[in-house]
């Protein structure tokens, strides 16, 4: 009966696959996923590379099937490099968009390894992506991962019209799996197995303190001294603006506040711009 259930989900997701994914349906199709698949994995790719990776006949034909990726948004320049044969040439390396992201979620390897995917290819920009991935890696094992990435990718296919028609940018991205939260279904009873009950117990382990005293800790300074000096600079705005409200019109207020400004305002913020 469960070996049923699981067989009618595979063949559910599959044909969701096939309706919302065009990469990933019809002619070329399986090309297309090995392709993906490589990028996701390795990181950005010279066609060349590519070509050797995944061994699905003439140079010629990956060729093709990237330039397609490529015009559809799965794939974009990530960078470039001189070629390794013939002429000293620069080519492009191609990584994953968001959208090819998604497309590659499609594989079990990529979801087990969602993080490796989201640090090897630049195109996946994320805020703080340096910090948050050391830290979740150590949080989520790579089953869960596969668990939780499946659920996701399900919802989000069960909901979208098709994946060509979605925004290619990770704002977009986002408020699509926002809207579609309460749609995530986790099997019963799932809990990430490595997080403690005593949260304080994370920062006994090595990633996590090194990203806290590399990362976080030098943030956190950066901050609270931009902050400082907004306040000094707004501090010193509020004097001169109290100065001014005391002034009179007998006191020649044009004369007072000019060598107010000369003498006070700008060696104080001139000083404060030295210590930043």
């Amino acid at each position: 009966m469960r070996e049923t259930k699981t067989l009618r989900h595979i063949n559910l997701l599959d044909e969701l696959i096939q309706v919302k994914i065009p990469a990933l349906s019809g002619r070329g199709s399986e090309n297309n996923r090995l392709i993906l698949e490589n990028i996701a994995l390795n990181g950005p790719m010279l066609k060349y590379g590519i070509h050797k990776n995944v061994q699905i006949g003439r140079y010629s034909t990956v060729s093709r099937r990237i330039d397609n990726l490529t015009k559809r948004n799965y794939l974009g320049e990530a960078s470039k490099r001189a070629t390794e044969r013939g002429k000293q040439t620069e080519e492009s390396m191609y990584g994953l968009t968001w959208r090819g992201f998604i497309a590659s979620l499609t594989i079990k390897e990529v979801r087990e390894n969602t993080f490796q995917v989201l640090r090897s290819n630049p195109l996946l920009a994320l805020p703080e992506k340096e910090i948050v991935l050391p830290i979740l890696e150590e949080l989520v094992t790579k089953q869960e991962l596969e668990t939780i990435a499946m659920s996701v990718l399900e919802a989000f296919l069960k909901t979208i019209p098709n994946l060509e028609l979605v925004e290619n940018d990770p704002a977009n991205i986002l408020a699509w799996i926002l809207s579609i939260k309460e749609k995530i279904k986790l099997p019963e009873g799932f809990k990430l197995s490595r997080i403690p009950k005593d949260v304080w117990e994370l920062l006994d382990r090595p990633a996590i303190l090194k990203v806290v005293k590399e990362r976080i800790i030098p943030l956190v300074k950066q901050k609270a001294t931009e902050m400082r000096a907004v306040y000094q600079i707004l501090s010193a705005l509020d004097e001169a603006g109290e100065f001014i409200l005391a002034l009179k019109v007998e006191d020649n207020p044009s004369k007072k506040i000019k060598e107010y400004i000369e003498t006070k305002l700008t060696p104080r913020l001139s000083n404060l711009e030295e210590e930043k």
